[in-house]
């Protein structure tokens, strides 16, 4: 579970800098296949590793353990499931598809 919650921050800071899992792995001095083993949750990267890439990134280490998204998405699914609720069923279809859309 805590590989995950990681992999998921790991990705958002990534994501939330601008940066490819290439560009970012360049940066923090790792390989890329490292980054992406890390963001899905495969691999835990040493505390030692995390320092060097916070530093390089010039983030502070707790940045990565901070798992605020998991109460936010619970949120979020709380706010769709009510507006999804309140739709006619041609919006719902539509919806669905647009959900669809953004998941490829």
């Amino acid at each position: 579970m805590y590989k995950e919650l990681l992999g998921k921050r790991f990705r958002e800071i990534r994501k939330n800098l601008g940066y490819t899992q290439e560009k970012f792995a360049e940066i923090a001095g790792i390989e890329p296949q490292s980054i992406s083993k890390i963001e899905s949750g495969k691999n835990f990267p040493l505390l030692s590793n995390l320092e060097k890439i916070a530093k390089k990134l010039e983030i502070d280490l707790s940045e990565f353990f901070i798992y605020t998204h998991k109460a936010e998405e619970k949120e979020l699914k709380n706010t769709m499931n009510k507006i999804f609720d309140e739709l006619s069923p041609q919006d719902k279809e539509k919806a669905v598809r647009i959900l669809l859309a953004l998941k490829l």
